[in-house]
């Protein structure tokens, strides 16, 4: 962003933040038109590409996606919704 100083943290988290509020507000707009009776924030729909995503994208990738600074906190995140390894090894036991 031209003439933007990156290194202001304050002006930084107000610019987010106001971002973030227009982005809601537009999901609520798109929800209403769809007929979604459900909220729908920017929080839901990280969640909602962290449960698409699973384990289908490197865990590397999703750390550049994410913006998170150390792997670890990518791979607590993840974790939340990587399933298939579980699912997978209970079908073996229990023949779903």
């Amino acid at each position: 962003m031209e003439g933007v100083d990156l290194d202001d943290d304050r002006y930084l988290k107000t610019r987010i933040k106001t971002a973030t509020r227009n982005f809601n507000r537009r999901l609520k707009m798109v929800a209403d038109k769809a007929g979604i009776d459900k909220k729908l924030t920017m929080h839901i729909a990280r969640h909602s590409f962290g449960n698409i995503s699973g384990d289908k994208i490197t865990i590397q990738m999703l750390q550049k996606l994410y913006r998170h600074s150390s792997i670890t906190t990518t791979i607590l995140y993840q974790s939340n919704f990587m399933q298939q390894d579980i699912d997978e090894a209970l079908d073996k036991v229990v023949e779903f």
